[in-house]
């Protein structure tokens, strides 16, 4: 192009083409870039809000955070002239969205639900906690967690026995209470889903009402859960009860005391284990404590109080007691005890012994416990007293005895711990040092400074101190803990979040373990609730929540504040505590924790905890750390000649002796090791169970009633993470459950999906799942799959409402179940009964049947018997008679014989006439014949005789010896019997009856019976019955006919 033409430089035509090719290029090089770059997204502008004149809507306010109000005007820039419900008004420009105000006040009023709010926003909640406050309501829900607003004050009406049975009943019209949150984890136990142990998490800062809380949760399961089945008065669940509830007014009176922030604050933690049986009864309960508060025993920051225990016993003992415990008397200050009690606390003082000692007493703590117990607090008190002098800094010391109390207070401590005045002065003023050398051991006595016996005083006085209230602990869970349990509900009150002017290793401790908490509480339901559903593959829009485990990083890590404490505690070296801070902010890294302020005169370093930033003083900070305890000292409480006190320290002195010794120096537990290692077995402990959150808010800082201070409550809200909490909870599933548990919980309400061939168990629950939600709740799912039910690979996603509407259909079916059951078992209980009456009355048939004949067979031998008997006594009679005759008719014979005589000798001798011829003759005849007659009674075979076979009685016949009534007779020698055998006759020895005597009688019984017969002889007939029943077979008889006619009568079964 440029050999055919040639443009000069400078023409017009060249300056044209130039312009030309250039702006060619520059449009195919835009083109390239275009080409090679990725297409951008179109980025959508945020849409600005609309206000519009008369829109309500809320407003940031200075004082109260959040105020409603409505818009006057719309500037041209956005701004807004609004006003307010006083009247004022005021222009604001808005920096984001102003959330709109929906409903009046009244809406708010019957709110109880936090998750139905809308729009739901910060200002939102805080306007309803606001309003339910001032209207007497001081618990909302809020999702699976319920906040309870302190009142500072005694709500009528809303706690006591009514109360309890209105949330016993379960209603669902009951409004949100501490007793609902009981009532909800005692019914989840008992439904027994896994997992089937409940823990009640209850949370917030000091003074918000955590102890009162756990106390009304105490009280409402150890209420409906007593056991009474025989309807005993007292029941034995009672005795529980009561010795579980009483326990709380002890641990309250020796591990509780006032702060500024709160006149009851708990300085420990407890986690109280209710334990049920199968049949969700209480039985028991359990208490395991963590990190008391030792050191306000000695030492109490301005306006604040010693624990409770020391002002009870010193304001309500009675005089007796005060004079022997060294109490009240005049001009003596106890230093361990600031007094300034007005006269309503002590009031309040002295009637709180008396509940203390009802509870000890309700426990099994004899007096003598109680006087040993406030002997020991009494003698703490004096041991504070004991003050040391010296003349230089860095001198010994020795008793200040100056002091006009030393010799009260030393004379009361030793008698009252049982402890010698010389060993206790010697081991408070001189340390013992043990060297080592390979095998040889020195041990030196170093005298201390004032500042080191001050410290090992107060070291004896916390060690005392501490062990008591351990043994109380103890002494309540053996009289409380059940052998053997089922399940349990955990009641966790730990304290509050702490922040005061100074801050030391005990608000460093606690504010950790609330920490745990709060992550605990993150960990379980802001993110292992929503990685569940991503997991799942169920629709949900993730929210982002403020996770606190980077601050627990920088105080429980591997570099962290522990480990550097630990650290120095192990090499047992003295640091200062600016080198210390200096340490700790140079070798961690992290946004939690920072410089102390430049107003801050100490050394010190600054944490960023989830509720509040906290400065905390370095000073000191080791020392309580390490917790030494002289062994020493030990040694001289154990060597007590008190017995309780000596017991005290036997696990101390027993660990000192067991301790392994490594290159001279022992292997001793620091305080934040032993903390974090009770905390971690905490938190697994309640990992394994259901938790369920109450979130206690603190009203206002004074701890007054009626003043709610919205910016103190909105931090707390922030902390806790309620917002994010009420969010998830709105559109989240409080409930999930595997579709093979699904299906054999469920399957009573619903039985229409069967086995079938080819399809696997997984999808058959699956399957059911879908029908049965179908089926009970219809196609309101389908209308919106993000707010229906949600099915994931694993498990049934539910709504709010869904699960206990599946839980009222189960009962309902479970109870058509067992009525149909029980229906069944009254039939077969009827049928099995008339069974046993109809067998009942055939035995009675088959049994009134043997026993009359029985008694007949008794009757028939008892007559043969006295028939016998009668014939005997009538053939002797008529052989008496014929006898009598006999005699009389020998007699004429005699006469006759005689009288013949005389008549052969008158015949011999006159002649005699015909008449008398035959007279004579017929005469002889008879005297023949009664001679024959005669001749033949006497023979031995007169029974034989024919003319005498008339005379014979009749025979009995043979009896069996298997009848009782026929062995009787037998053995009575009245009737034979016949061998079962060989079928011989064996006939018995006869009775001696009549005139049949043995041989062997003697001649008195002869004469004896012979004057009988001749006196029942001349007696006629009654003489002859009586004989009759003289008899011994006739009297057998008549006892067997006796005995029959006693058996006659119904048959009792």
């Amino acid at each position: 192009m440029r050999g055919l033409i040639r443009f000069e430089r400078g023409t017009k035509m060249a300056a044209t083409l130039k312009a030309a090719t250039a702006k060619i290029g520059n449009v195919l090089l835009d083109s390239k870039k275009e080409w090679r770059k990725k297409p951008r997204k179109a980025t959508p502008q945020k849409k600005r809000p609309h206000y519009s004149k008369g829109l309500d809507v809320w407003v940031h306010d200075t004082s109260e955070v959040w105020l409603p109000a409505t818009v006057a005007s719309v500037g041209k820039d956005g701004s807004l002239c609004v006003k307010f419900e006083n009247g004022k008004e005021s222009v604001v420009k808005p920096k984001g969205d102003y959330p709109q105000v929906s409903g009046i006040t009244q809406y708010y009023e019957e709110t109880d639900d936090l998750t139905t709010l809308s729009p739901l926003c910060e200002a939102s909640v805080l306007h309803c906690l606001r309003v339910r406050f001032y209207s007497g309501s001081c618990s909302t829900s809020a999702g699976v967690t319920l906040i309870a607003v302190n009142p500072f004050k005694e709500l009528k009406g809303c706690y006591g026995e009514e109360v309890v049975q209105r949330y016993r009943e379960g209603s669902k019209s009951n409004p949100p209470h501490v007793y609902g949150m009981a009532e909800k984890a005692y019914s989840q136990m008992k439904l027994g889903l896994d997992p089937k142990n409940q823990s009640i998490i209850v949370s917030g800062e000091s003074g918000a009402g955590k102890t009162w809380t756990a106390r009304c949760l105490m009280e409402y399961l150890a209420t409906v859960a007593v056991y009474n089945p025989g309807g005993f008065e007292p029941s034995p669940g009672d005795c529980i009860k009561t010795r579980i509830l009483d326990s709380n007014p002890i641990l309250e009176a020796f591990g509780n005391a006032g702060t500024v922030r709160n006149h009851n604050s708990s300085r420990f933690g407890k986690y109280i284990q209710l334990q049920f049986d199968r049949g969700q009864h209480i039985i028991g309960a359990s208490i395991q404590t963590y990190l008391l508060e030792k050191t306000r025993v000695v030492h109490q920051s301005t306006d604040e109080r010693n624990f409770h225990i020391f002002y009870q016993l010193y304001q309500g003992a009675s005089s007796e007691e005060k004079a022997m415990f060294g109490l009240g008397l005049p001009d003596y200050y106890l230093k361990y005890l600031p007094m300034k009690s007005n006269t309503a606390k002590k009031l309040e003082d002295c009637q709180a012994l008396k509940t203390t000692r009802e509870a000890m007493a309700g426990i099994g703590l004899t007096l003598t416990h109680q006087r040993e117990i406030f002997q020991v607090l009494s003698g703490l008190l004096h041991l504070g007293n004991i003050c040391f002098t010296s003349d230089g800094e860095h001198e010994s010391c020795d008793i200040d005895e100056d002091n006009k109390d030393y010799q009260l207070s030393s004379e009361f401590a030793t008698r009252l711990l049982g402890l010698d005045e010389e060993q206790l002065e010697k081991c408070l003023m001189f340390r013992k040092i043990t060297a080592t050398h390979s095998k040889r051991k020195s041990v030196f006595m170093r005298p201390c400074t004032v500042e080191e016996a001050g410290t090992r005083r107060d070291c004896m006085a916390k060690l005392l101190y501490a062990r008591l209230f351990d043994w109380l602990v103890s002494f309540i869970n053996k009289s409380t803990c059940a052998g053997q349990w089922h399940s349990f509900i955990g009641l966790l009150d730990i304290y509050g979040f702490e922040s005061f002017q100074s801050n030391s290793l005990e608000q460093l401790c606690i504010n950790y373990a609330n920490e745990k908490l709060q992550q605990h509480f993150v960990a379980h339901f802001l993110r292992a609730e929503q990685e569940e559903y991503s997991i799942e593959g169920i629709s949900w829009q993730f929210f982002r929540f403020a996770d606190n485990q980077p601050c627990l990083d920088v105080i429980e890590g591997k570099c962290s504040i522990f480990s550097l404490m630990n650290e120095e505690c192990c090499l047992n070296r003295h640091t200062e505590a600016s080198a210390f801070s200096t340490r700790l902010l140079d070798s961690i890294n992290g946004k939690h924790i920072n410089k102390p302020p430049v107003t801050v005169r100490y050394p010190a370093f600054v944490v960023n905890h989830y509720a509040d930033d906290v400065t905390y003083n370095t000073q000191g900070l080791i020392e309580k750390n390490k917790d030494h305890i002289p062994i020493e000292l030990i040694e001289l409480v154990a060597n007590s000649t008190k017995q309780f006190v000596s017991k005290l320290v036997q696990t101390d002195l027993a660990e000192h002796e067991i301790q392994p010794v490594k290159s001279g120096k022992m292997q001793a537990k620091t305080v934040v090791s032993k903390f974090k290692t009770s905390l971690d077995s905490l938190m697994t402990i309640l990992t394994s169970t259901t938790p369920h959150y109450i979130r206690c808010i603190k009203p206002n800082l004074a701890c007054v009633p009626d003043i709610f201070d919205s910016g103190h409550v909105v931090s707390q809200l922030r902390a806790c993470g309620v917002l994010e909490t009420i969010a998830i909870s709105a559109k989240g599933f409080p409930a999930r459950i595997a579709y093979a548990e699904f299906q054999q919980r469920y399957q009573a309400v619903h039985n229409s999906i069967q086995a079938a061939t080819g399809i696997n168990k997984d999808k058959m629950a699956k399957t059911f799942c879908v029908s049965l939600m179908e089926s009970v709740f219809g196609d309101e799912d389908k209308e919106n799959e993000t707010a229906g039910t949600q099915f994931g690979k694993t498990k049934v996603f539910l709504r709010s409402g869904q699960l206990e509407e599946l839980e009222r259909l189960r009962a309902f079916a479970l109870m058509e179940a067992a009525t149909c059951i029980q229906r069944c078992w009254r039939r077969y209980q009827r049928w099995h009964k008339v069974r046993r009456l109809e067998a009942a009355t055939l035995i009675q048939a088959a049994y009134r049947g043997w026993r009359v004949r029985l008694c007949m067979e008794i009757m028939n031998d008892a007559a043969r018997v006295i028939q016998h008997a009668m014939l005997e006594y009538c053939i002797k009679k008529q052989q008496e008679k014929e006898l009598q005759r006999l005699e009389l008719e020998a007699t004429k014979k005699l006469s006759l014989e005689k009288s013949l005589a005389h008549v052969d000798d008158c015949h011999n001798a006159d002649s005699c006439s015909s008449e008398d011829e035959q007279e004579f003759h017929e005469c002889r005849d008879r005297l023949s014949v009664a001679r024959e007659h005669s001749i033949l009674l006497s023979s031995p075979n007169h029974e034989s005789h024919p003319n005498n076979q008339a005379l014979q009685p009749p025979s009995v016949g043979l009896i069996d010896l298997q009848h009782p009534s026929g062995l009787a007779l037998y053995n009575s020698g009245i009737l034979p019997r016949r061998c079962s055998k060989c079928g011989s006759v064996t006939n018995p020895q006869p009775e001696q009856h009549g005139s049949e005597l043995d041989d062997d009688e003697d001649a008195d019984d002869k004469e004896v019976r012979h004057d009988e017969d001749i006196q029942t002889t001349q007696v006629g007939l009654g003489g002859t019955l009586v004989g009759i029943f003289k008899k011994p077979a006739v009297d057998f008889a008549l006892a067997a006919v006796v005995t029959a006619l006693l058996l006659k009568g119904p048959v009792q079964l």
